[in-house]
């Protein structure tokens, strides 16, 4: 049987056992090279520098720069998709489901791996959306996979929203804004007291507006 390989996916050599080491060794390497240089000057010789592999070894994993760094946005909405999806429970208060998404959020970013990653995929968005939107619009839609949770609430009769897409982004908006960009922007290095409190007043307006009043 023979297997294509999708466009954009790490290469893989028959007969060479992939190294799990060497792999992230080179992600690594490569989230700090596209994190400073972008992705037009990153360098393949850099990365498989500071990822201490050889050239050669770096084509190996990844045959491309574009397959390295699509890998990065795959790995990066993988993670992301890790946090935003959650189970919803009818019989879970709604302002506790919630704040799991905010502490799934704070465990996230609290990662010195995870945030350089998203340094790197979001400083590349902005020099250059063409190459990152694509990849990063299907789930967006979705606020990966947030909305799913939101729809579920509605569906049990807790939550009341037009529209559980808008919905998801809003409550996902102001998480963003209290846990993730103070730390992506260097304003933070943790969050503090203070934070928490904003992320429960935060999660309070949202369900007075979005839920159902008990009867």
């Amino acid at each position: 049987m023979i297997v294509e390989r999708q466009p954009g996916l790490p290469s893989r050599r028959p007969g060479r056992p992939r190294s799990d080491e060497k792999h992230e060794a080179i992600l690594k390497a490569a989230s700090r090279e596209f994190g400073v240089s972008g992705y037009r000057d990153a360098s393949m010789d850099a990365i498989a520098t500071k990822a201490d592999v050889s050239k050669r070894t770096l084509y190996n994993h990844f045959d491309s720069k574009e397959a390295l760094f699509r890998a990065l946005v795959s790995e990066l909405v993988a993670k992301i998709r890790g946090v935003a999806t959650i189970a919803y429970h009818p019989r879970k208060g709604l302002h506790q489901q919630l704040k799991q998404y905010a502490l799934q959020s704070i465990e996230f970013t609290g990662s010195p791996r995870n945030l350089q990653l998203l340094r790197a995929v979001l400083s590349e968005h902005i020099r250059n959306p063409a190459l990152v939107e694509p990849a990063l619009a299907t789930y967006w839609e979705s606020e990966y996979g947030f909305t799913g949770w939101i729809e579920a609430a509605c569906k049990d009769g807790r939550l009341r929203a037009k529209s559980p897409v808008d919905a998801s982004h809003i409550f996902a908006s102001l998480m963003r804004g209290i846990v993730v960009w103070p730390l992506v922007l260097g304003r933070a290095d943790r969050i503090s007291k203070p934070r928490e409190g904003a992320i429960d007043e935060a999660i309070a307006m949202f369900l007075k507006y979005y839920a159902v009043p008990r009867r």
